[in-house]
């Protein structure tokens, strides 16, 4: 027994060069639609820089309700362009619209802020 030769011949089958395309261009195809689902759920999301803006647009519309402005004006503040727009409301003479507007820095609108105030001059 010790004398004999163990003669294992195993095939081993490789890939052809067909399936490996095949195989890759499955990869791609999921890879793509992985990639537009991510792109998707993320320009859907609040993204930082727009909550970051709707707490400036607060903060300017708290200051102009205290500093009772009625000009319309453009403001920069952080990496933010604030554009203020005060207009009265249905011809009131006391009654204001506030409309705040962020933009970024590529004159992207961010996001947007509206109230009405009451500004009784004295």
């Amino acid at each position: 027994m010790a004398g004999n030769k163990v003669n294992i011949k195993k095939v081993v089958r490789a890939s052809t060069i067909l399936e490996v395309v095949i195989a890759m261009v499955l990869i791609v195809v999921v890879f793509s639609v992985a990639m537009m689902i991510f792109a998707n759920v993320t320009s859907s999301s609040l993204s930082v820089k727009k909550i970051r803006a709707q707490a400036v647009l607060h903060e300017a519309m708290l200051n102009a309700e205290k500093n009772r402005d009625t000009v319309s004006q453009s403001l920069n503040v952080d990496d933010f362009r604030i554009e203020q727009e005060i207009k009265s409301y249905n011809n009131v003479s006391y009654l204001f619209d506030i409309h705040l507007t962020a933009y970024d820095n590529n004159q992207q609108k961010i996001t947007e802020l509206e109230k009405v105030i009451l500004i009784s001059h004295e």
